[in-house]
């Protein structure tokens, strides 16, 4: 045999265990004796113990073990067995003076690379046997570190795809399901036990679109996906992969939206219809009494005690129809123009498609913030990504969210008669084909829509919704695009002035945190640990402290007539209660005895100093 030329000289280390001197002796002269390529040698150690070859292994590294089953602290295969837990990859050859077939047996099953039997070979077939036994350990190896690292290979995309939100499904041929991850499962109700093998004889095929599913679950609900398939070759054999982005809770804020606009718009109908039936029902009552003044006849004034009878049960439904129409209060709220962006930016960029670019022109950092009702802001500017989206859907492009101080020369507030305030404007420009002429005139109408399948509810919420908040809208459409302008009065400052605070808690973190927030914006602020300890401060500075802020903690509520105690002592000082989610009994009582205004925790810094300003000018708030 000879090794190509240029190969780097390789010895391989031998290790040979044999505690008889002659079988060593032996052993060494046939190892002498031969010879392999020029550029392979031996370096040959020996051992006689097990004990001696395992420290030899350890120090050496031998490439191959010379065995002798038989030896002073070791017998048969259990020779083999420890060598085994010192070299795991080492070649291993028996020479043994049993020619036993069992014991052949055992030495395969223990992954021997070889087996001679003493005084049955020569040193050519000595060689031979370790070269193979060599060159079959290196294939082991190699096979096994291939093997490991296709483990690990497979272990990461199983892991990558357990770990995946989204549902992967992988089916033969057939439609039989061969593997589902976690999110699948969870999607579909049922563990992969129950659907590996089932078929899903009813999906579709078709690689070319994607397809809406209403998935069943097993207690009668459905959830929704978004569903597409593609086809692949895996393990030689041809696989359908479905992947389903689950839908649920997008339709359910849809739906939630939907209703939300639902109600809007009749709550404004209710309203204006309810104010046209006051101003007929109005000349009727006032001509009814006038009547019956002057009517002298009974019968007379009988049919005009039924009309005005009739006049009143109808003021009380249309009083009834207002509280309703009225019933969608505004929360109103110091907001950041860069955080609803954000938010409506956050709500849309995982449900468009590719072709639509969202960008976000960052607000300056010196905007104000905006009064109004965060939710409220949202949804407008949702409505209108919406409608942005609707217009690119076919042909792709992109939708800008801006934010910023408008001048008070603005000719769009110029022009409406809004130069003297101060707003923010929310801008949402698409670069779509426009909105056509022969509808701008009715675009904000309820109902107006130019899709079969939209409500027509979306442009008039927002209108509704900046006509709360006593604002106004602007629209610039041209065949390049549209820009919708929603322009919303900015917060005033009130200045805190010289206002004392007694903040009672038995909680140290909220006295803590009260008192920091409140001594930043300037207040004077005294602190009590407990409503005994309360009153006993108020009573020794009445005359200085404006408000009391009482915690109503769960385990410890204020009680009421440490409160009244406190408002018989001055009848014009103002009490917030900080309080978790009450009854509106509980609440209708409160406010009838002592509290000025609520504060449902938990509250932001934001709204506390917002409350504080309402108190300082006369005014209270209903619990948040």
């Amino acid at each position: 045999m000879s090794q190509p030329p240029g190969t780097r000289r390789r010895a391989l280390r031998i290790l040979c265990i044999e505690d008889h001197p002659l079988d060593r002796q032996i052993l060494a002269r046939q190892l002498g004796q031969s010879r392999v390529w020029d550029d392979l040698t031996f370096d040959v150690y020996y051992a006689t113990t097990l004990g001696e070859a395992v420290m030899n292994a350890r120090a050496h590294e031998p490439d191959i073990c010379i065995v002798d089953l038989y030896l002073p602290d070791s017998q048969g295969i259990e020779t083999i067995h420890a060598l085994r837990r010192v070299l795991p990859r080492c070649a291993i050859v028996v020479v043994t003076a049993d020619d036993d077939t069992a014991m052949l047996r055992h030495a395969v099953y223990a992954n021997v690379q070889g087996y001679l039997v003493k005084g049955e070979y020569t040193a050519t077939a000595l060689l031979r046997t370790l070269l193979a036994a060599w060159e079959r350990a290196q294939l082991e190896r190699q096979l096994a570190e291939a093997t490991d690292q296709l483990r690990q290979s497979q272990a990461q995309y199983r892991a990558l795809l357990e770990f995946l939100p989204d549902a992967v499904i992988m089916t033969d041929a057939t439609g039989r399901i061969l593997y589902l991850n976690a999110a699948a499962q969870e999607l579909l109700g049922r563990s992969s036990g129950e659907l590996i093998g089932e078929e899903l004889t009813r999906w579709p095929k078709s690689t070319d679109h994607t397809t809406d599913l209403a998935i069943p679950q097993r207690d009668g609900r459905l959830r929704y996906a978004v569903m597409r398939m593609q086809r692949a070759i895996v393990s030689g054999q041809e696989v359908m992969i479905y992947f389903l982005h689950d839908v649920t809770e997008r339709r359910r804020r849809e739906q939630e939206q939907l209703e939300r606009q639902r109600t809007d718009v009749l709550g404004m109908l209710a309203s204006g219809i309810a104010h046209d039936i006051n101003n007929l029902l109005s000349p009727i009552m006032l001509g009814v009494q006038t009547l019956l003044r002057t009517a002298s006849d009974e019968r007379t004034r009988k049919v005009l005690g039924m009309i005005e009878q009739s006049a009143k049960r109808g003021a009380e439904l249309v009083r009834q129809v207002l509280s309703f129409a009225r019933s969608q209060d505004i929360r109103r709220e110091p907001i950041r123009p860069a955080e609803v962006l954000q938010e409506v930016a956050g709500t849309f960029r995982p449900v468009l498609p590719s072709t639509i670019e969202l960008v976000v022109n960052q607000p300056a950092p010196d905007i104000p913030p905006v009064i109004a009702d965060r939710a409220q802001v949202v949804q407008a500017l949702s409505n209108l990504v919406s409608n942005a989206a609707d217009e690119l859907h076919k042909r792709g492009g992109t939708i800008t969210l801006a934010a910023y101080r408008a001048i008070p020369e603005d000719p769009r507030l110029t022009t409406r008669g809004l130069g003297d305030g101060t707003y923010v404007v929310f801008e949402v420009a698409d670069t779509g084909g426009g909105i056509p002429e022969v509808i701008r005139s009715t675009l904000f109408e309820p109902f107006v829509t130019t899709k079969p399948d939209h409500p027509g509810l979306g442009l008039y919420t927002v209108l509704t919704i900046v006509k709360r908040h006593r604002g106004t809208i602007d629209i610039e459409s041209n065949p390049a695009g549209t820009r919708v302008s929603l322009f919303f009065p900015i917060g005033q400052e009130h200045p805190v002035g010289q206002t004392a605070v007694l903040v009672a808690s038995p909680s140290a973190t909220v006295r803590n945190l009260v008192a920091a927030t409140l001594e930043d914006a300037g207040y004077t602020v005294l602190e009590a640990t407990s409503p005994a300890e309360a009153l006993a401060t108020f009573v020794g500075n009445a005359s200085s402290i404006d408000i009391v802020l009482a915690d109503d903690a769960d385990s410890v509520p204020f009680p009421l007539d440490k409160l009244r105690a406190m408002k018989e002592l001055k009848p014009e000082l103002r009490i917030i209660l900080l309080c978790s989610l009450l009854e509106r009994q509980s609440l209708a009582e409160l406010e009838e005895t002592v509290v000025t205004a609520f504060l449902a925790k938990p509250f932001t810094d934001t709204m506390l100093l917002e409350t504080l300003g309402r108190m300082r000018h006369g005014s209270s708030t209903a619990p948040a």
